[in-house]
């Protein structure tokens, strides 16, 4: 009985096994597929995580740069310190990932911490705005101090934010992989769905965002979607662990055995040190990149946009294609050391390609999109993508390939990832600052971009030397003979790749393709005659200097070009205007000893100012030096005004400048770039214009340059009730092609003897006399409309703001367009029935006969906007006078 009750027993628990076992298996695919779900949640929120840091990155640094100045050293200092506080959260996040339970609930905390710290963070920019104004009235305009100060308030802001940015990769990382075979396709799959989002984000926010809601109201929508996603991912985080409490099942501790052949630990250390190298060569590279394109494709906002993702795009691409063919036989260090090279020798291709990109400009633009007038979105994009797509694709791989080195290395998955994250900050922190200060300045763009290509050559190489003599005693000299070979190649290198044809460059309008209607074969087949008389590239901008011989350049013309867009040149039409910016504002004020001058160019206003005797304190700010350097080519112009003892040279951005100096001027005049160019329509906001309202003394006089070519009406009509908003008397004067609007918030009592005995002064006339304007009538024959007549046409007109950034948006949309007779014909009702601020108008009028031939010449100007006045209304009306007058 007792053997027949034994074997019952075993029986019964032989059929009890198999239901026990179901009942685990079942709780394991339930638990699987929950992380399996969990992990999908993961990747979609960290696509969004990336879109929103890029949206964060683009707008605080906007609104930095308000504070700070747009200086290549200000924007520098700002964008070291954001990427500085990635660095450390991703260093620091590594190291405690390790120890983290819930690192998915941990991700979602950090979303939520950045979202808070960007509601808070107008409040804390006026803050560092306020004590920062201080600090430079203080200083006294010293930029060693002052940048000294722009790092401490940029890192002091963006720390705390930037660390928890770069935070979120390691945590997640510590959630997603659990095996070293997982780290390298979970990495590469995290990496490159973040960087996609990222381009994602700078699309929506350039091309929807900005341009529709404004800064505050897109830094909203950022917050919205940080909190979204950091309340999803603590949900997905209670979710998944109340079923593994339920199941009752452990968590996965991390598996670190490596399928590939051991090689020792230096390749690997080397392959570790080398993410620096790439960071360092990617960013330095993505700097040269952009300015090199810039005078291509444009310096407008979405430009940068396009070229920014087409970067980012790239990496994506190179983060799926090792995601999806991992290479897992094959040692880390080998594959780091083979993608480095493909960054270095890739890059040297594209930096070749880059002097015939104005060809395929040329060629996509008219071939493909059949566009005469402006270069399109999809030139632009396929333009960037043709020099930057290969090598970006090489960037994408070499960080996670760096990560999985580093995890044999250290054995701690999150730590590995956050060492390496923060290392290829590191290095992109020192690419980005060198490319502006040390590697353009003084190699230039070209030899710059060689540089860093061969860099990453020549290191890859001793990263490949390293594994390679692995365990061969016999070889161990390899590492240090191909250490010494990389530094002469990265020395000699550049010598030997042929040098750019940077005429080619220099000349090419961006801006006005028709001129290459013909000759879409080769861009420059008919400019031959025009000549390079000046080429520099400068911290900031790509300065030339050419002497026209094309119809288009104004046969005999010199002209001055800024990245691609020409500022400047000595034709009588732009001569015209940038005497008047000078003229103008000296001879409307009664008695004017200081002058501030925004913007060098070819020194012609400058010029103005400084042929005005009474004026003896003249501030020039202008914020490229080679600009200046370029100044020496305008003598016969600009009165060789650089050697002017009254002058003060200021490197500085002009709007921070007006923002920062405690001091007080008569007149102060602006001739910026077409608001269009990124960056100069923060010169165009009422913000800019009631800062320089306030830096005028009683009585002075603000006076500002506005093209109407390539603007719209609508622009044009926003330019000038933005300037009205901020002064109570307005003025518009005309050129053939230009606008200049003089600004006060005391009436202007203008004597027409007055008036003609400043004119009469040698110097003004002889520069007066260039343009025909020498004349007293002839002069006055340029005033156009006052405050009276603004308002009417403003009416209605959108407000340009910092935050709004309306021109930034809309007016590139006007590149290539012939807007000159339209804004004529929509400036045919600014005439006023008189002009109220010329005193003994009529008696001067019927002495002077010369007037009449100045009212012809400014009817045959005109007539295209003359057309629209009212049947039978007398022109010499438009001055109150009758025609018999």
């Amino acid at each position: 009985m007792r053997s027949s009750s034994a074997c019952f027993g075993s029986a019964a628990t032989f059929h009890r096994l198999p239901l026990t076992s179901l009942a685990a298996h079942a709780r394991l695919r339930e638990n699987t597929l929950m992380q399996t779900v969990a992990r999908l949640v993961a990747y979609g929120l960290f696509f969004f995580s990336g879109a929103t840091a890029l949206v964060y990155q683009v707008t605080w640094l906007r609104d930095l740069s308000l504070i700070f100045g747009a200086s290549f050293q200000a924007t520098s200092i700002v964008l070291a310190s954001f990427m500085g506080g990635l660095a450390i959260g991703g260093f620091l996040a590594g190291r405690l990932s390790e120890r983290m339970a819930r690192p998915l609930a941990v991700y979602g905390a950090l979303e939520v911490a950045i979202a808070i710290f960007a509601v808070l963070l107008p409040g804390l920019l006026q803050g560092v705005d306020n004590y920062y104004v201080s600090a430079a009235h203080e200083a006294g305009g010293v930029t060693p101090f002052l940048n000294t100060m722009r790092f401490i308030f940029a890192f002091g802001v963006l720390v705390l934010p930037t660390i928890f940015m770069g935070a979120t990769l390691p945590v997640l990382i510590r959630f997603m992989v659990h095996a070293h075979g997982e780290l390298g396709t979970r990495l590469s799959l995290l990496y490159g769905i973040n960087t996609l989002g990222a381009a994602a984000g700078a699309l929506t926010a350039g091309f929807v965002l900005l341009p529709q809601l404004g800064a505050s109201a897109t830094q909203s929508v950022a917050v919205s979607a940080n909190l979204l996603i950091g309340a999803l991912a603590i949900a997905v985080d209670l979710v998944t662990r109340r079923r593994a409490t339920d199941n009752d099942l452990p968590i996965a501790e991390p598996e670190l055995q490596s399928e590939s052949r051991d090689l020792g630990t230096l390749p690997l250390r080397l392959a570790f040190i080398g993410t620096g190298v790439s960071g360092f060569t990617a960013l330095s590279l993505e700097v040269m990149w952009t300015r090199a394109m810039s005078t291509t494709i444009g310096s407008t906002t979405y430009s940068f946009t396009i070229m920014l993702a087409a970067f980012l795009a790239g990496i994506w691409i190179g983060s799926w294609i090792h995601a999806t063919f991992p290479l897992r036989k094959i040692n880390e260090s080998v594959q780091f050391g083979v993608v480095l090279f493909g960054i270095g020798a890739t890059s040297l291709i594209s930096t070749q390609l880059i002097p015939r990109v104005p060809t395929l400009v040329v060629w996509l633009n008219l071939i493909v999109y059949n566009n005469t007038e402006q270069i399109t979105f999809g030139t632009s994009a396929l333009s960037a993508f043709a020099v930057m797509l290969i090598p970006s694709i090489f960037m994408g791989i070499a960080f996670p390939v760096a990560s999985q080195a580093r995890a044999r290395l250290v054995r701690k998955f999150g730590a590995s990832v956050g060492d390496t994250l923060g290392l290829n900050t590191i290095g992109s922190i020192l690419g980005s600052l060198s490319a502006g200060f040390l590697l353009i300045p003084t190699l230039g763009l070209q030899d710059g971009m060689l540089f860093a290509s061969f860099l990453a050559i020549g290191y890859s190489l001793i990263v490949l030397a390293s594994a390679w003599a692995a365990h061969a005693p016999t070889r161990s000299i390899a590492v240090p003979a191909t250490a010494v070979l990389a530094l002469a190649g990265v020395v000699v290198g550049p010598i030997l790749v042929p040098q750019w044809n940077v005429r080619d460059l220099a000349i090419f309008r961006h801006d006005r393709l028709e001129i290459y209607v013909r000759t879409a074969g080769d861009a420059f087949q008919d400019l031959t005659s025009i000549k390079l008389a000046f080429y520099q590239e400068g911290h900031s901008s790509t300065v030339a200097v050419i002497d026209g011989g094309h119809e288009q350049y104004e046969r005999g013309t010199r002209a001055i070009i800024v990245n691609g867009k020409i500022v400047a040149t000595d034709n009588p039409p732009d001569m015209a205007h940038q005497l008047l910016l000078g003229h103008v504002p000296a001879l409307l004020h009664p008695d004017p000893k200081s002058a501030l001058i925004i913007g060098y160019g070819s020194g012609v206003t400058l010029g103005a100012v400084s042929t005005h005797h009474g004026i003896d304190d003249i501030t020039l700010v202008e914020i490229e030096p080679a600009v200046l350097e370029a100044g020496p080519l305008f003598r016969h112009i600009n009165e060789d005004v650089l050697n002017n003892p009254k002058l003060n040279v200021v490197i500085q951005d002009g709007r921070n400048f007006v923002k920062t100096t405690n001091q007080k001027f008569d007149i102060i005049t602006a001739d910026p770039v077409h608001p269009w160019a990124a960056g100069s329509a923060y010169l165009y906001t009422t913000d800019y214009y009631a800062q320089a309202s306030a830096r005028l003394n009683d009585g002075g006089l603000m006076c500002q340059w506005v093209p109407l070519v390539a603007l719209s009406e609508e622009n044009i009509k926003s330019i000038v009730a933005t300037f009205a908003e901020n002064f109570k008397f307005v003025s518009v004067w005309s050129t053939y092609a230009d606008l200049v609007l003089v600004g006060s918030d005391s009436s202007i009592d203008l004597s027409m003897e007055r008036l003609a005995e400043r004119i009469s002064e040698p110097d003004v006339n002889r520069q007066l006399s260039w343009t025909n304007f020498g004349d007293p009538m002839k002069f006055m024959s340029r005033l156009r409309v006052e405050t009276s007549g603004v308002k009417i046409f403003s009416e209605n007109a959108i407000i340009n703001t910092d935050d709004n950034l309306y021109l930034e948006f809309s007016s590139p949309l006007s590149i290539g367009k012939s807007c000159r007779i339209q804004n004529l014909c929509g400036m045919a009702s600014w005439y006023p029935p008189r002009i109220a601020m010329v005193k003994s108008w009529k008696p001067f009028f019927d002495s002077n006969i010369k007037a009449r031939e100045a009212m012809r010449q400014h009817r045959r100007e005109h007539s295209p906007a003359l057309m629209n006045l009212p049947v039978g209304e007398p022109l010499e009306s438009l001055y109150g006078q009758t025609s018999e007058s």
